[in-house]
């Protein structure tokens, strides 16, 4: 069984979520902005073993402080296509006057079928915030991180950013898959993909 803690991380509250396998007390961490050792703390505190530490895209909110992983042997994961942006002023900290040490990441996620410590992962490209942002579906849930929110979708007006992208990977990609998948977006309250399909401002929005 899978269950799912939320929580913002600094430096300006975008979620994170530890994944977590109940049965065998492994989880995996998505998106955790600053708060790394903070998140890591939590986890210790409840028994988990942390197998990966996975970036949904490369913005400073969601990735800076993985060159921490390092030290705590966590692999940290990043979608191709964001790989640079960890090492680069791209990665947008010094745009919001953030300080947000470079690293790399130990692994690059590539569209498809995945495994990391025993939890089964659909990695799905969705560029358009990023040239590199990817969604996670796992056991039913849908982590879409800056791609799809409630009602809304990501800025596309930075580099690398794309209406026409982002537009075609949520209406063609993510409204496309079958069933309905609650969505854990990377800011913001958590969204029924059936409710996105039919009122998301995506459906109106032209550039």
């Amino acid at each position: 069984m899978i269950k799912i803690l939320k929580k913002p991380v600094e430096p300006i509250e975008a979620n994170s979520y530890t994944v977590i396998d109940t049965e065998t007390k492994k989880c995996l961490l998505i998106d955790f902005g600053a708060d790394f050792s903070r998140l890591m703390t939590v986890c210790d505190s409840l028994g988990l073993t942390v197998c990966g530490a996975l970036l949904t895209h490369g913005h400073f909110d969601h990735a800076m402080s993985g060159y921490l992983a390092k030290d705590r042997g966590v692999k940290v994961y990043v979608p191709e296509g964001d790989a640079e942006m960890l090492h680069s002023d791209d990665n947008l900290a010094k745009r919001f006057g953030v300080q947000a040490p470079f690293y790399y990441a130990d692994e690059i996620l590539k569209e498809g079928e995945t495994e990391i410590g025993g939890i089964k992962i659909k990695v799905i490209s969705t560029p358009g915030h990023t040239e590199g942002s990817s969604c996670f579906l796992i056991d039913g849930k849908l982590f879409t991180g800056d791609t799809l929110f409630y009602g809304s979708y990501g800025n596309v007006n930075f580099p690398g950013g794309s209406f026409a992208k982002i537009k075609n990977s949520i209406k063609n990609k993510l409204f496309a898959l079958d069933g309905d998948y609650e969505v854990f977006p990377g800011h913001g309250e958590n969204t029924p993909l059936s409710y996105e399909r039919k009122y998301n401002y995506i459906n109106d929005d032209n550039y």
